[in-house]
């Protein structure tokens, strides 16, 4: 059947729903203000945004918790988050958690935060995002240096088009700059593969300063003051504090075990229809919110719109997962002092990077001792699951990991997190899937989509944008 049949049959079926109520005993509800998709961070920043203004709403979550990725754990007397870390913080993040209630369980990072490591022949060396720095660094080669050095004198590129951030790198900064300094940064963020993603979705700034400047170097010397002012920040314990705070102050009803299935156009609202705790049901509704993952939004509006739901279904989710290690006294005199450091795919490593959680909130470890918070898979490495299996993974990273830090003691404590589809990757081509998501929100005026695909990936970008979206 093709789509245009398939839509067809569709909204013949929501003009009779009727008729299936009385077949399959699904019951309609009267008509809901605003129905949201999802109780993770931006789904619930959404509806405190609408009780604020005195707007009903109900939130339905797949799950039978809310905060969504935002996952927080006490082992022994240390504080794991599975998911965010850390939060870098706008102003306008700060006024919102304090509006929120939460300023005297902030906790702000300590100076040795400041502190970047990259890996090297087997070696930590701290990195400055400064490119004059970086020219006095022993990280890059000498051939990499004048390569950065002459940036400014080549010429920029006159087209548009959508490039892929190696494509960008290499041509501005030459192929030893890419794999050493912009892959495992933007591993660090995304868990990505530079050879896909597309330098407007994750450095806007950069295609921006080529155009503007005719040079990144020069772009980034004019505009490194108003780079600043985040702080890097996180809650006493866990991040699931900020979660669970928004979750104790809204009033509206959420829907554990409840997933939007489907969505059609009635006569005058939305038709939607859901599956709770294994029943389904339908419901009509004016505005529905959806802040669920691509691959479930896309299911959920196949029938309105296939091409869409297609394209959202195919934005990668790479399979992750993410160790935490405790180590006692000894790892105190081993470890430099800092945010932590991240690892090229090049050094041929079988992870990512690792953050050394207790030097950036000394409370996340017992007093003495030392929390590492270790990132594997992603998607250049994701077929090390395949390959080795789970056990064996995180031993050869234990391994590796203690190597790279001249580590004897094995960590006494030990803790696996797994994220089957993790970070959606906003490779290349992702810039028409926005086009389409605009198109498809001015044909069905109502429907949002605001998934971190959509809004950006980092805690303050989500909630601003949930903020907007209210």
């Amino acid at each position: 059947m093709g789509a245009g049949s398939s839509e067809m049959a569709f909204r013949i079926t929501a003009l009779k729903h009727s008729f299936f109520q009385e077949q399959l005993k699904l019951p309609l509800v009267n008509t809901q203000p605003v129905i949201i998709a999802g109780a993770g961070l931006s789904g619930l920043t959404i509806a405190y945004e609408l009780q604020k203004k005195g707007i009903p709403y109900q939130l339905m979550e797949s799950a039978p918790q809310a905060g969504g990725v935002v996952k927080s754990l006490h082992i022994d007397g240390y504080e794991l988050d599975a998911g965010p870390n850390s939060i870098g913080a706008t102003p306008e993040t700060i006024a919102f958690i304090e509006e929120l209630g939460l300023k005297d369980v902030l906790m702000e990072a300590s100076a040795a935060s400041k502190n970047r490591f990259l890996v090297r022949n087997e070696q930590l060396h701290a990195v400055s995002p400064h490119p004059l720095k970086i020219l006095r660094s022993a990280y890059i080669s000498g051939g990499a240096k004048f390569r950065l050095f002459t940036e400014r004198f080549r010429k920029a590129r006159k087209t548009d088009d959508e490039e892929s951030v190696s494509s960008f790198v290499n041509r501005r900064f030459g192929r030893e700059i890419n794999e050493y300094l912009f892959e495992p940064i933007l591993s660090g963020i995304y868990a990505g593969n530079p050879d896909d993603l597309s330098i407007k979705e994750v450095l806007p700034m950069l295609p921006g300063w080529e155009k503007e400047y005719g040079s990144v170097t020069a772009g980034l010397m004019k505009n490194m003051k108003a780079m600043g002012g985040r702080k890097i920040v996180a809650f006493k314990g866990g991040n699931v504090v900020l979660t669970e705070r928004l979750f104790s102050l809204l009033t509206g009803p959420v829907r554990f075990n409840c997933a939007i299935t489907g969505i059609t156009k009635g006569a005058t609202d939305y038709i939607v229809q859901y599956n709770e705790n294994g029943h389904t049901a339908m419901l009509n509704a004016d505005r529905v919110i959806f802040t669920t993952p691509a691959y479930s939004t896309g299911a959920a509006i196949a029938s309105l719109d296939i091409s869409l739901s297609t394209a959202l279904n195919n934005i990668h989710y790479p399979h992750m997962g993410v160790l935490h290690l405790g180590f006692g006294a000894e790892a105190l005199e081993k470890v430099p002092a800092g945010f932590g450091f991240l690892v090229p795919h090049a050094a041929g490593k079988h992870f990512l990077g690792a953050i050394c959680n207790s030097a950036i909130f000394p409370s996340r470890a017992p007093e003495g001792k030392v929390l590492f918070t270790i990132f594997i898979g992603g998607a250049r490495q994701e077929q090390l699951f395949t390959d080795l299996g789970k056990e064996k993974l995180q031993q050869t990273v234990i391994s590796e990991f203690m190597s790279l830090l001249g580590l004897q003691t094995p960590p006494e404590l030990q803790h696996f997190n797994e994220w089957q589809r993790a970070i959606p990757q906003l490779n290349v081509g992702h810039a028409q899937i926005r086009q389409h998501i605009k198109a498809f929100e001015q044909q069905y005026p109502g429907i949002q989509l605001a998934g971190n695909y959509v809004t950006g990936v980092a805690m303050p970008a989500i909630m601003q944008a949930a903020k907007g979206i209210a």
